[in-house]
């Protein structure tokens, strides 16, 4: 009797994993939500959206954006960390939900270590630093001369108080060894076009945001976080040439998941997304917004997060920022 009743549980449970690996070989058989915790029109809903267009292609089945913006990305984070772990509702994530959010916000209400599975990074653009053509500063040795003469400083803008912007502004600041004066914004827009118009001086965004600046030469470019210099802007030099090895990175996106997702539901996913830009149509579009794809599998991305978090979080707290919002 006991042994019939142990054939019996192992016969259950052996059903119960099979129909488990056959569920997840035959994923995705609906739609997949990929929800966006940020505005739609930005750089992280543009790249959300090429990679679903694609995911859908491949994989034969509807990969739906939904934006859910607020709190500096945690509504949307939150909301894709509390689904079901079976690959039907993932997350676009980031620098700034990932490495900066949680450690600048102590109610953020997530672990970025312990709750997350990484999936795929995307690309991300470099930061350039950009001054107003009435400095007159066009080199970093210009920019350092500048920003350390008595009555003058290094004013720069950024979207708002620990943003992604502020913290390489504050890292820039560090290294060369300059005195930063941080100055927020609501918007990168805005804090662009008080730049062009001499209010401050200069700015850390990304370089697909200041790109249009660039071209138009109402912005002067001085180095970019690149690893090297970016084909369509070869005249704009990068912080590693220069001498400041400290100085390479990128405002990156990225897609992961809740917490126990199936490792082969994540590979698929991953292999898709590497497919994708690496395709001559994503990166030709890629280089003209001025971002970077970093080939990685599940597990190199999931190392690269770890470092990145490293990073970030001994930044913030030097600069006082660790708790600073609740």
């Amino acid at each position: 009797m006991i042994k019939a009743s142990a054939a019996c549980l192992i016969a259950g449970l052996s059903l119960l994993l099979t129909r488990g690996s056959l569920a997840q070989q035959d994923w995705p058989n609906r739609p997949v939500q990929i929800i966006v915790p940020f505005a739609a029109g930005g750089s992280g809903d543009i790249l959300a959206r090429v990679v679903a267009q694609y995911l859908t292609s491949s994989l034969r089945q509807q990969f739906v954006v939904e934006n859910r913006p607020g709190g500096g990305g945690i509504i949307g984070t939150k909301q894709f960390l509390a689904q079901p772990a079976d690959g039907y509702t993932i997350g676009m994530s980031s620098l700034s939900t990932l490495s900066l959010v949680p450690i600048i916000n102590s109610n953020a209400g997530y672990d970025r270590d312990n709750d997350f599975v990484h999936i795929a990074y995307i690309g991300g653009s470099p930061v350039v630093l950009a001054a107003n053509p009435q400095t007159g500063v066009k080199t970093l040795p210009e920019f350092i001369s500048y920003a350390n003469t008595p009555g003058k400083s290094f004013t720069f803008a950024s979207s708002g108080v620990g943003s992604d912007g502020q913290l390489w502004g504050e890292l820039i600041a560090s290294s060369t060894r300059v005195k930063a004066e941080h100055v927020p914004y609501k918007a990168t827009a805005q804090a662009l076009s008080d730049l062009v118009a001499g209010h401050v001086k200069f700015s850390t965004f990304t370089l697909s945001s200041t790109s249009p600046f660039l071209h138009a030469k109402s912005l002067n470019g001085i180095a970019v976080t690149a690893p090297e210099r970016m084909s369509d802007f070869p005249d704009l030099p990068t912080f590693k040439e220069l001498g400041k090895p400290d100085l390479v990175g990128t405002t990156w996106f990225a897609l992961s998941g809740p917490l126990g997702m199936p490792k082969d539901i994540v590979n698929k996913i991953n292999r898709t997304v590497q497919a994708a830009v690496a395709t001559a149509e994503v990166q030709a579009r890629f280089r003209r917004d001025g971002i970077i794809a970093q080939p990685m599998n599940a597990g190199e991305f999931t190392e690269f997060v770890a470092s990145e978090n490293v990073r970030w979080k001994s930044l913030i707290e030097h600069v006082g920022l660790a708790g600073a919002q609740h």
